[in-house]
């Protein structure tokens, strides 16, 4: 029985790391996200995966679009290198718009005494 078409549209709405953990879930699961092209069109690796995911890892993910993805957005992936960055992009030709970026640990304002403002890392 195919899955609920309900879950195609949670499923779009959800972050990398979600779809990945919902995948391991049970198999209903797993078939509504290898099945929906969709939500892979547009990957975003953020800090919650930007530690753990390799060159293969990316190239894994990447590769359930069938060739498609469109944006790929990764921040702080230390484990991806220039050429497995560029595997990814000549084996999906539709990749208009690629952001790899380091960003620096969360930026903390404190309000001192008097109304000065004081970084704080």
């Amino acid at each position: 029985e195919p899955p609920h078409q309900a879950l195609s549209l949670v499923l779009a709405y959800l972050p990398l790391y979600e779809l990945l953990s919902m995948n391991q879930a049970c198999k209903s699961f797993r078939d509504a996200i290898t099945n929906d092209v969709l939500i892979w069109l547009e990957i975003i690796v953020e800090r919650r995966l930007s530690f753990r995911i390799t060159d293969e890892s990316l190239i894994k993910i990447a590769s359930k679009a069938n060739g498609r993805p469109q944006n790929l957005t990764l921040l702080n992936c230390v484990r991806i290198t220039d050429a497995g960055l560029m595997r990814v992009v000549n084996e999906n030709p539709h990749i208009s718009k690629v952001i790899h970026c380091m960003i620096p640990p969360k930026l903390h304002l404190i309000l001192a005494p008097g109304n000065e403002l004081h970084q704080a890392f």
